[in-house]
């Protein structure tokens, strides 16, 4: 308990010092009034001795020792002995024997010599002195005093101290406590407060009531945590913002340590992770970047340098930014920052838009050509046969009309993948406009030699559609199925089923290849590889037809075989009798 209270600790150390403090005093106190005593006895037994030196000689020397020896022991309860020669008296010559030779030295010049014996377990002080002899022997007088004469003052003293060691104990008790807790209490109350605080709640604050040091502290503290709610504040915002902004990003983002154990991910870092850590290791674990990674990062880590590379996985074409990351003094590296972001679509674009140059090229070389060909041919009057003028003249004009309407398809596609195609969308029954475009092949089906049905339903197909559009749409389709079919039949048919229309022209021609159906609605696709001039169009037909059946809320379809033809399917929606009755019913109830 003591040890974990600053309270406890405080009044025991000043209690221990105050203890320490009165016991040196005690001891100091009772050997300075010990040595103190014992000087004031040696003068006075000095002082006696030296009567009994100067009063010996001069008076009767038995009637003086008398009085000398009454005085001593009534007033100074000492005991004295004299004797000239000193051999007269045994305790004078033992004691004689017993001098050092420095105190035989001073008894030899007349100077007093001062003995602290013990004598039977008890302390004695005693002064010797030289007497004047008439023989060559000395004489001497010893005074001592038993030092048990002391013991009752020095007990009484001591006494007194110990009372007031253990009043000023009781004191200074009562003191630090007082001291103590009204300087603990606020340490108390941070302590409590730094502990909501550990926990999150940043609103606690001390009560300040001095304005001591421990006061300032107070103050401190409630500044320190205003400012810490403060900043935790900011960081939750920007934290927040921050994992907002990584997880809306398309692009994954990844951070390290300098072990290139991952820290951070966004979830689109997450899922390509994942699958690279299932296909190395065979178990999805985001403790460690993948094996592919591991390479670009022992690079960024070695040489401190960014690394962008350009990868394939899964077939997806991935653009992997990686730099290195340092520590707040911009010294140390503290770890990298990887961007893994999927470039399939971009490539895949300026793929594109590469045909796109390579196709409208082609396309306009061809009957620019051919029309530069014999154009030069009228120039230079090659002949004089009008047929053969006229031919020629002919070829030249079909190859403008070619290159007209591959400029129109261009413009129409233009504008259908700009958003800026308008529809004049009005409500009409599809089979009239089957039958307007069905009469338009009639005689191009009798000049190809191929048989051409209509096949539509008695009941009306009510849609809401652009006319111009839709008759564009089904004429490619017919387009197409005559000039790939030479000989046989084409249908042009529509049945309905639910809420849709399926209107599908079918052909018994040459078909497309299995491996070119998934592509024949990409703009300048064509399944004639040789591009031949009298049997292949723009290629941009079908993109087109598909972008219009698309905005019309359909959907066009393909079924293929080589030597057996080939069958578009477009899917409309339409507006039946039942719907309407339903609607009206709705409305009723």
């Amino acid at each position: 308990m003591i040890r974990n209270s600053v309270a406890s600790k405080l009044w025991l150390t000043i209690v221990a010092m105050v203890f320490l403090v009165l016991a040196l005093l005690a001891v100091l106190l009772q050997q300075f009034f010990v040595n103190y005593v014992v000087q004031r006895e040696t003068e006075q037994l000095t002082r006696l001795a030296t009567s009994v030196n100067r009063i010996l000689p001069t008076n009767d020397p038995a009637t003086a020792m008398s009085v000398l020896g009454e005085v001593s022991q009534n007033v100074l309860q000492a005991h004295v002995v004299a004797a000239t020669p000193l051999t007269r008296e045994a305790e004078l010559v033992t004691a004689y024997h017993h001098f050092t030779p420095t105190q035989l030295s001073d008894f030899n010049l007349g100077k007093p010599v001062v003995v602290n014996s013990t004598v039977g377990g008890a302390s004695e002080l005693s002064v010797y002195q030289k007497l004047p002899s008439s023989t060559s022997t000395p004489g001497m007088v010893a005074v001592s005093q038993q030092m048990s004469v002391l013991e009752q003052p020095v007990h009484r003293m001591r006494n007194l101290i110990i009372f007031d060691t253990v009043l000023a104990i009781v004191l200074a008790t009562g003191l630090a406590f007082v001291v103590s807790k009204n300087l603990s209490r606020p340490l108390v109350e941070m302590n409590k407060a730094a502990e909501e605080m550990a926990l999150g709640h940043f609103s606690q604050r001390v009560e300040v009531v001095t304005h001591d040091e421990v006061g300032r502290l107070g103050n401190t503290f409630n500044a320190l945590a205003a400012e810490l709610a403060k900043t935790i504040e900011q960081l939750s915002i920007e934290r927040d913002q921050l994992s907002s902004i990584l997880s809306s990003l398309q692009d994954g983002v990844v951070a390290t340590d300098k072990e290139g154990r991952v820290t951070l991910a966004n979830p689109p870092a997450l899922r390509r992770l994942r699958s690279m850590s299932v296909a190395e290791r065979g178990i999805a674990t985001m403790e460690k970047l993948p094996e592919r990674l591991m390479m670009l990062f022992s690079h960024v880590t070695d040489f401190e340098e960014p690394v962008v590379q350009e990868a394939t996985w899964e077939g997806r074409s991935l653009a992997i930014t990686m730099l290195p990351l340092y520590e707040v003094d911009g010294t140390q590296m503290r770890g990298t920052l990887a961007v893994l972001r999927d470039v399939t679509e971009e490539r895949r674009l300026d793929r594109l838009r590469k045909d796109f140059i390579a196709n409208v090229s082609h396309e306009l070389r061809t009957p620019l050509s051919m029309m530069q060909g014999y154009a030069e041919a009228l120039l230079d009057d090659i002949s004089d046969d009008p047929e053969m003028r006229r031919e020629l003249t002919e070829i030249i004009h079909d190859e403008t009309l070619r290159m007209k309407r591959l400029v129109n398809d261009l413009l129409d596609f233009a504008q259908l993948e700009s958003g800026q195609f308008q529809m004049n969308m009005d409500t009409i029954d599809f089979s009239l406009v089957m039958r307007r475009v069905a009469r338009k092949f009639q005689a191009l089906a009798q000049d190809f030699g191929v048989g051409f049905e209509l096949r539509i339903e008695n009941e009306a197909m009510i849609m809401d559609a652009d006319v111009d559009r839709m008759e564009q749409v089904f004429t490619n389709l017919l387009d197409n199925a005559f000039r790939h079919t030479s000989e046989g039949k084409i249908t042009f048919s529509a049945d309905i089923s639910g809420r849709y229309v399926y209107v599908r022209v079918s052909d018994t021609g040459a078909g497309i290849p299995e491996g070119d159906v998934p592509y024949i609605f990409e703009r300048f696709y064509k399944a004639d590889k040789a591009r031949t001039r009298s049997r292949s169009g723009t290629g941009l037909g079908l993109a087109i037809a598909r972008h219009i059946v698309t905005e019309h809320g359909g959907d066009i379809l393909v079924e293929s075989a080589i030597g057996k033809g080939t069958t578009f399917t477009v899917i409309l929606p339409i507006q039946r009798d039942d719907m309407e009755i339903d609607g009206e019913q709705h409305d009723k109830e």
